[in-house]
């Protein structure tokens, strides 16, 4: 039962429990199946080259799974399409077209809609559907035109036949549905990965590959957001412009793979410092700007609790243990005023902290 589970979960995941060559070889298992059916009808009715050549056929479709394995999957198609259209023409040259074996020329048309869309080596448009599809309604016909001119080689009883019309056509509506399904199946999961696919990489587009702090390019959309909110509700809002202090001389000291620990390691801190609404970003190099939802003893209350932990913290890193500190610039949102100029005034207030001393937290 564990397994099962495990089998369900994969496939309605799309794991790679569920990937080509395993939907290949449940195909051709179902496939021989189908034609050991067909066996034990063609042997019991005294038909028995018919027999003989379904028992060969068995055979014949492990082969051809042994090709998709080898990634020879064209052929492998290939090969099976005429398989199916071959023996619904000996079928009907055999016992007639009232047996019913030329209704899996046309369940083929929805087997090669389905493979020519999943298969790599089909991707190459509609071709290849339509290329199969007329083969296999072209079986259909020659199967008809048989069964108007020439009579059955080896006539078996009505009662027979009418059987083995009722399963096939059973197994074809049977194949049918199977390969529908399938295809949903797999055009649900790939639009699923498409869009898992598709807000990864806007997720990587807002964030800096190395702290995973929200970037410069997405911080400027959030500050327009927040303008908005500003002009629209009165939603006030503060600006820090923070800097390691130094930053250059642990990069000399102690190489840029130490630099790079640091930058992480404060970029957790300043989150670790901040609320649900704020919001920061690396600005560039070792300057970083946050955004604080409130006002201007807010934002440099919030400032003052980020520079408290960079103070206290030790960072490890290739066998040295680093401490740095930060300095900070303060500006409040003010209406009227320009994004560029609040993001200017913290600034300044930073360079200001930089020339008395470092290490604080500069308001106005």
């Amino acid at each position: 039962m564990g397994n099962l589970k495990h089998y369900y979960e994969a496939l309605k995941n799309g794991d790679i429990f569920f990937d080509e060559y395993r939907k290949s070889a449940l195909i051709m298992n179902a496939v021989t199946i189908m034609h050991a059916i067909f066996a034990v009808f063609f042997w019991v009715t005294g038909v028995a080259v018919m027999g003989v050549y379904n028992i060969a056929i068995m055979v014949a479709y492990q082969g051809i799974l042994l090709l998709i394995k080898k990634k020879k999957t064209y052929l492998a198609y290939i090969l099976t399409c005429t398989e199916v259209v071959l023996h619904a023409v000996l079928a009907t040259i055999f016992v007639g077209f009232a047996s019913g074996f030329q209704v899996y020329c046309i369940a083929m048309i929805a087997v090669s809609c389905y493979i020519t869309f999943v298969w790599e080596c089909f991707k190459k448009g509609t071709r290849e559907t339509v290329l199969f599809s007329l083969f296999s309604m072209f079986g259909y016909f020659v199967c008809y035109i048989l069964s108007k001119y020439f009579e059955p080689l080896i006539p078996i009883d009505e009662l027979a036949q009418t059987i083995m019309y009722i399963i096939n056509a059973l197994l074809m509506f049977l194949i049918i549905f199977s390969f529908m399904m399938l295809l949903f199946w797999d055009i649900n999961h790939r639009s699923d990965r498409l869009a898992a696919k598709n807000s990864q990489l806007d997720e990587m587009s807002k964030k800096d590959p190395l702290t995973k702090l929200y970037n410069r390019r997405y911080m400027n959309y959030e500050l327009n957001r927040r303008m908005s909110y500003l002009i629209g509700e009165g939603r006030i809002f503060g600006l820090i412009m923070a800097d390691i202090d130094d930053f250059k001389k642990v990069n000399d000291t102690y190489g840029h793979d130490a630099g790079d620990d640091v930058l992480i390691a404060v970029a957790n801190e300043i989150t670790g410092a901040l609320r649900g609404d704020d919001c920061v970003c690396r600005w560039g190099g070792e300057e970083f700007l946050v955004v604080v939802s409130g006002n201007h003893q807010v934002t440099s209350d919030v400032a003052e609790r980020i520079r408290k932990r960079i103070e206290n913290l030790t960072i490890d890193t290739n066998g040295h243990q680093l401490k740095v500190t930060m300095t900070f610039g303060v500006s409040e949102s003010i209406p009227g005023f320009r994004i560029e100029r609040l993001i200017q005034i913290a600034d300044e207030r930073l360079y200001k902290g930089k020339q008395n001393g470092k290490n604080c937290v500069v308001k106005e």
